[in-house]
């Protein structure tokens, strides 16, 4: 699950993104500090000429990667700001819909922070946070009343914008996790299906897929490499996984036109097409001796092996599972009858 993370977010796509909310959200306050000067509300005037020193001194901290102080300091800020807004201006111009929408971005820093693997918050304290805060501010607006009454050009001003920026906030953050969510079962997908070492197909994906290869014009073939326990043995498990990489690449590049699969340990699965298994077994030989011919070469040891192959042409009346086992006994056939040969 973080190898899918990390495809999908890294530190410098996060800091991007608090780049351009850093930027909206000084914008946002220019027009602000415009609007409540033009109505005198003298206390909102002064808090956003802090609130643009904030967001200035924010892309330093973002530049640096302090992503958590980043979300918590932004909440706040934001969280202050729309209360008092509410508390010296009223209810009614929308500056409450606010204390909703940003729990969607704390959601999402919190997203993200997991996905980089950073130190992030909680996001769910930060919305009960804000739950309070919309709930104190309602009920002083109508206990008080207002201290700086808007025009009502001003008011439609504002709930258009401020519908605007929640709207948009919801919808990028709901799109973001859709897609995400799509894209992240769509790796898992993929990673479910592969083999880590070889990358190779594994046996969930023929599983997965068999009814793709039941054909008579279909052979299955499992390579099994002779001796490989003492090659870990002799020379180590790393050795051993280099022997099953390079073993996964001679084959890709010898049998391109058949389906390749790490069956499990040492063992791999062939799917090729045609229905003559005298023409599979000449290909399967060939490949056998070449890889006998072939010279193993990793940290300075050189080591020389042979595969067994057991071979089954398609029958009608036989499952996958059936038809795998009936290569399987072939090629045990072939270990016990001495190793190093193809049997059909």
């Amino acid at each position: 699950m973080v190898f899918v993370m990390n495809q999908l977010f890294n530190r410098s796509k996060a800091k991007l993104i608090c780049y351009v909310l850093n930027f909206c959200f000084l914008i946002i306050h220019f027009f602000m500090i415009y609007i409540f000067t033009e109505n005198n509300v003298t206390p909102m005037v002064q808090f956003n000429i802090f609130s643009i020193i904030f967001y200035v001194i924010s892309l330093v901290i973002i530049y640096f990667g302090f992503f958590r102080f980043f979300v918590v300091s932004t909440y706040l800020e934001i969280l202050l700001h729309m209360t008092l807004a509410i508390i010296y201006t009223g209810w009614d111009h929308g500056f409450q819909i606010t204390l909703i929408g940003i729990n969607s971005l704390a959601f999402f820093a919190e997203y993200l922070g997991r996905s980089i693997q950073d130190k992030y918050v909680p996001a769910a304290p930060l919305g009960i946070l804000g739950m309070i805060f919309y709930i104190a501010s309602f009920i002083l607006t109508n206990k008080y009343g207002v201290v700086y009454p808007l025009t009502n050009q001003t008011s439609f001003i504002l709930q258009l914008l401020w519908a605007l920026v929640v709207f948009i906030i919801l919808i990028a953050c709901l799109q973001l996790f859709t897609l995400l969510s799509f894209h992240s079962e769509r790796l898992l997908s993929i990673a479910a299906t592969k083999d880590k070492l070889t990358n190779l197909p594994n046996r969930y994906h023929i599983t997965k897929f068999e009814n793709d290869y039941l054909s008579d014009d279909r052979w299955i073939a499992l390579a099994d490499i002779d001796d490989f326990k003492k090659i870990n043995d002799t020379y180590g498990h790393n050795y051993g996984d280099y022997v099953l990489i390079t073993l996964a690449e001679l084959m890709q590049k010898n049998l391109s036109d058949c389906e390749i699969c790490r069956w499990g340990g040492e063992e791999f699965l062939i799917i090729g097409k045609g229905h003559d298994t005298d023409i599979a077994y000449k290909i399967l030989d060939a490949f056998r001796k070449s890889i006998e011919a072939y010279t193993f070469s990793n940290d300075g040891i050189d080591v020389n092996l042979t595969i067994t192959i057991g071979l089954a042409a398609f029958k009608p009346d036989l499952s996958m599972t059936e038809w795998i086992n009936t290569a399987d006994k072939k090629l045990y056939a072939g270990k016990y009858g001495g190793k190093n040969q193809v049997v059909v």
